[in-house]
């Protein structure tokens, strides 16, 4: 499974039993992309956005979604005689679970709870306030580059949150050793992205 395929996978079972349409799929990606590169400073699918009139747009990402077994699709006519699509988690829908890091999830949860009851309008109207969009119409393109978002230091974030671990409980000595270990091994996958080195 790719990494659309598990970002689609995972914020179809976050809707469920409700459906996404294609605008908002696209939104919520980008967003969570858009906040992956501010925490982390790498994007979660790897897509590359552009600007549209409604806003942010990666049309792989529906035809993603279209191909997938398990993703239902619904294609109707809309009030404004447009087509419209929706998206839902069907019976056999893959589990992304082991396609997405743990730091993946987390953003993409809370892309969701943050933007998840807005309306696709909305989302593409934000998407229009965010700091790659800015960028490409002060120099007039339409490729939206999310690393101009990225933090010059990728490990910050992380720091930030490591910092917030009540350690008043932390186990035996081996556990702390074990989870120790574990900080170092992630943060070191910041320092690796942020040098270039793969």
């Amino acid at each position: 499974m790719t990494k659309t395929e598990a970002v689609i996978c995972y914020l179809l079972a976050k809707a469920s039993p409700a459906a996404i349409n294609k605008t908002a799929l696209i939104k919520f990606a980008y967003l969570a992309d858009l906040e992956s590169m501010r925490r982390f400073g790498v994007s979660i699918t790897g897509e590359q956005y552009k600007r549209d009139e409604y806003g942010a747009v990666a049309y792989n990402i529906p035809n993603s979604a279209r191909k997938m077994s398990g993703v239902c699709v619904d294609d109707h006519p809309t009030h404004t005689s447009h087509h419209g699509t929706d998206f839902s988690a069907g019976e056999d829908m893959p589990d992304p679970e082991y396609d997405l890091t743990i730091h993946e999830k987390v953003v993409l949860d809370d892309v969701y709870a943050e933007y998840g009851l807005r309306t696709a309008t909305s989302l593409g109207e934000m998407s229009k306030q965010t700091e790659p969009w800015v960028k490409a119409v002060d120099i007039g393109c339409t490729a939206l580059d999310l690393s101009v978002a990225a933090p010059s230091d990728p490990g910050a974030y992380s720091m930030k949150v490591i910092a917030r671990i009540d350690r008043s409980r932390r186990g035996t000595p081996a556990q702390i050793a074990e989870r120790d270990a574990e900080v170092r091994e992630y943060l070191s996958h910041f320092g690796a992205k942020a040098s270039g080195a793969r």
